[in-house]
């Protein structure tokens, strides 16, 4: 009568194997996982983005002081921010009431300026591409910094129709 001998357990072969398979797959898989992350997170970022878009058009177009002359013209002076300045900045020249992020999804600091006729919000992406998205793009730092803005605004009536209020008042607003 031959005995057999019950296996107790996984050879070593058998253990390499099952860990190369799972190498091979973590490798196959990972990356195309990663890249989808930081497609999210630049998504996300370009939506905060527009959100702030909002907000900094309400900061652009808040008169902070207005005077009339001697011969009753209106003169309105507004808040201005030239150069690329945090949220901080921004939140400077509005009320309390608003609570801006500093930095956005992909951990960068979001940025903000603007002029007389629009805002703009960058958002620093954390590699260089040209024309990401079909948006404004510049190279700062050897990075991507797409550039969002808000477009220039048409009034509710015809554009004569505001020319004549602001001659008849005198007055020159954004």
């Amino acid at each position: 009568m031959s005995t057999r001998r019950a296996q107790a357990g996984f050879t070593l072969i058998e253990i390499i194997v099952a860990l190369a398979i799972i190498a091979l797959l973590s490798v196959a898989l990972l990356p195309p996982s990663f890249e989808r992350v930081t497609e999210s997170k630049i998504e996300a970022s370009i939506g905060q983005a527009q959100s702030i878009l909002q907000v900094c058009d309400i900061a652009r177009t808040k008169v902070l002081t207005t005077s009339v002359d001697g011969s009753g013209r209106y003169s309105h002076t507004y808040a201005s921010m030239p150069n690329w300045s945090t949220t901080a900045m921004l939140q400077t020249k509005l009320a309390n009431d608003y609570n801006l992020p500093a930095d956005n999804a992909l951990g960068s600091k979001i940025l903000v300026k603007f002029d007389a006729a629009r805002c703009y919000v960058a958002v620093d992406l954390p590699f260089l591409q040209d024309n990401y998205g079909g948006l404004v793009t510049e190279t700062v730092g050897g990075k991507t910094r797409l550039i969002l803005s808000t477009r220039p605004r048409n009034a509710a009536y015809p554009s004569w129709v505001v020319n004549q209020k602001r001659m008849l008042h005198d007055e020159e607003t954004r």
